[in-house]
């Protein structure tokens, strides 16, 4: 007999209780959870396209040598952007730029940490962004909005997503996805 009032184990010794390390419920329904998700994109709901690029530079670092789009991925089904009315334009000398920062949410929880990691992450001789482009409704190319990761990606489980803060960069590419020229100024 045992003089614990609570009971005669103590809970880490309980067979019944886990520690949800293995495959849950959640993971179980993510594949239903894309499937909703899906159809917000095409009920137009979804008006933007998320896409991980990274650019190649032939000569091993950035910079140097011929840039060349290595990987162009799209994240399906398409997250939901939050807060790009955040974005402000600053005041620059010869212009404008964009500035701020803008969440990802809703990014399928079917892919794992390793896979994320590796969309989001660094490679050497290679830049990796992500892209934010409006989709295709006025019938022409969209702008291109080039971002970097502000912090790292959050599995959030009672959502059945991930979500990631990015951040407005410069250097956005053509509506074709080629490289923007430098701006010369001319004095």
């Amino acid at each position: 007999m045992s003089d614990n009032p609570r009971g005669p184990l103590p809970a880490t010794r309980d067979h019944r209780l886990r520690d949800g390390s293995g495959r849950s419920l959640v993971e179980d329904l993510g594949g239903v959870v894309d499937d909703l998700r899906q159809m917000l994109v095409e009920f137009g709901l979804r008006p933007y396209t998320v896409h991980v690029v990274r650019v190649r530079w032939s000569g091993g670092e950035v910079g140097r040598g011929t840039p060349a789009t290595a990987v162009d991925l799209a994240l399906l089904p398409t997250p939901r952007v939050r807060s790009l009315e955040a974005l402000a334009w600053q005041s620059r000398e010869g212009g404008h730029v964009e500035r701020g920062d803008v969440r990802l949410e809703g990014i399928s929880p079917r892919y794992t940490e390793d896979e994320i990691e590796s969309y989001f992450g660094r490679a050497d001789g290679e830049e990796c962004f992500v892209e934010v482009r409006m989709d295709r409704r006025d019938g022409r190319e969209p702008e291109r909005r080039r971002f970097t990761i502000a912090s790292p990606p959050v599995r959030r489980p009672d959502r059945f997503d991930w979500s990631v803060t990015i951040r407005k960069q410069d250097g956005n590419r053509e509506r074709d996805g080629s490289r923007r020229a430098p701006r010369r100024r001319v004095w």
